[in-house]
């Protein structure tokens, strides 16, 4: 097969958009699949997704006919299945409600072809999902939008993943000894759920759940009891939960708590579990009075209490703190202090964003650290004076200390600098690296976004973008 000529200094071949190159792929032989390697680096890619993935995106076919696109879904799955291709994939997004008719078909046909990942995401009304889908042999991934379980899904025995977002369960969610004995992450998010216990215990594979903003007509008690669990997110914005039990997951790394009417005890009686956990964020948790933490082996610390915050107290002993970032009330000053171990040395990243705390104590803070290396101060409402003493700085942001009068920064490390408010401060900085910059911005400035988008992807990683959003928007999309 020879490569396509440009055509008016335009790669044509490699331009085509994936739908199209995938439904190309999906029509030829495993010879021909490998020959189309050779037409560009775009092609030789979609050779990887071998065997076919069919992604049928219906507003991508919005000009289209309703019967065209329904044919074509047919003949992919049709040609697939006469020339035993087997399909790795199969993705069906829809907005016209009138095709789940079809959908049960396209669904059998796929699994009739051996499907590994099962994407459906019917229009907003709801759609029941076939029973055969409950007993593929073949299924290691589904995720559903919109749809009605009512059967239980213990009957899922391949399954490596299951992702659900407002669907509606009929059964109630229970995972024990031999269910899904291949599962490994578990997502519930927007769901409406009509029991009232969710418990998944047992399952030796499983390493990451997620319970997002579930919808029940009653209080759900919320059990994990799983020793391989690594991750766990908790996100309960309607008061749901009246119980949360994690007892069993002592090997915990990751822990997300977005919990509106978690109590003192409740909290702390979670972390004295978790032994192991190396990155907490705590979110909107608006009943804590205390947050008292120590744990050897934690890494990263958010705390962001936006509002209506009842807290009056941060204590921290986590000798292994790389980064710690805290968030307090936008509109109510209150006296809550933060209470630094002298085991937290090695901290290296630390972001303060409206914490109402006198000169003194922002200087204290501040100077537990002799290792760190980058700072943030934003939206500092009284913060008139600072003085930062750290060899080791490289990072210095003030971002919006509206009545900073003066600074003064003995840091001879430090490479970027950079000051964003009203007034220019009178400010000493010690002689910065040749390499360094600085940077004095109006206050309307957002030029230094981009920059703590940045940090924040270096600490929690570039794959965790909802994660970078939600810390994101707490701190940077609030007025100051």
């Amino acid at each position: 097969m020879k490569r396509m000529k440009n055509i008016g200094g335009v790669d044509r071949i490699s331009e085509l958009p994936e739908c199209i190159i995938l439904q190309i792929m999906s029509r030829l032989s495993a010879k021909e699949v490998v020959r189309t390697s050779v037409l560009s680096k775009t092609w030789y890619g979609f050779k990887a997704s071998y065997p076919p993935v069919l992604n049928f995106k219906q507003d991508r076919y919005r000009e289209e006919p309703v019967s065209k696109f329904t044919q074509l879904v047919y003949n992919s799955l049709h040609h697939i299945g006469l020339n035993k291709l087997g399909l790795r994939a199969f993705i069906v997004a829809l907005f016209n409600t009138t095709l789940p008719s079809d959908l049960d078909c396209w669904i059998s046909l796929a699994l009739e072809n051996g499907v590994e990942e099962l994407d459906i995401f019917p229009p907003t009304i709801r759609y029941t999902l076939p029973q055969p889908v409950f007993f593929s042999k073949t299924l290691t991934i589904l995720n559903l939008e919109f749809c009605i379980l009512d059967q239980p899904l213990s009957l899922f025995s391949s399954l490596r993943k299951l992702d659900f977002k407002y669907c509606h369960f009929k059964v109630p969610i229970i995972l024990k000894n031999g269910d899904c004995p291949l599962l490994e992450e578990f997502i519930v998010y927007g769901c409406e759920y009509f029991d009232s216990v969710l418990h998944i215990c047992n399952l030796p594979q499983l390493h990451t759940v997620v319970f997002n903003m579930v919808v029940a007509r009653f209080m759900v008690e919320f059990v994990v009891s799983c020793q391989n669990i690594q991750s766990i997110t908790i996100r309960d914005k309607v008061e749901l939960l009246s119980v949360i039990n994690i007892d069993g997951c002592n090997r915990v790394k990751f822990l997300y708590l977005l919990c509106d009417n978690m109590t003192d005890t409740q909290f702390h009686r979670l972390l004295s579990k978790l032994s192991l956990l190396e990155e907490l964020y705590v979110f909107h948790c608006y009943t804590l009075k205390a947050i008292k933490i120590s744990n050897p082996r934690l890494k990263t610390l958010v705390v962001s209490l936006i509002y209506k915050t009842s807290l009056e107290i941060v204590e921290i002993a986590a000798p292994s703190l790389k980064s710690f970032i805290f968030a307090s009330d936008l509109f109510k000053p209150n006296s809550c202090r933060i209470k630094v171990a002298d085991c937290c040395c090695s901290l290296e990243t630390l972001v303060l964003f409206k914490y109402f705390a006198t000169e003194r104590a922002i200087h204290n803070l501040i100077s537990k650290f002799p290792l760190l290396e980058n700072l943030w101060i934003l939206g500092f409402p009284k913060l008139q004076r600072i003085r930062v003493p750290n060899l080791q700085l490289r990072r210095l942001h003030f971002v919006r200390c509206l009545k900073l009068k003066a600074m003064k920064v003995d840091s001879p490390n430090l490479c970027e600098f950079s000051y964003t408010g009203r007034e220019m401060p009178k400010f000493a900085v010690a002689d910065m690296k040749a390499s360094g910059s600085f940077k004095f911005e109006h206050e309307t400035s957002k030029f230094w976004s981009n920059t703590f988008l940045k940090m924040l992807a270096d600490i929690v990683g570039n794959e965790n973008r909802d994660l970078i959003s939600m810390i994101y928007t707490s701190v940077c999309e609030h007025p100051y």
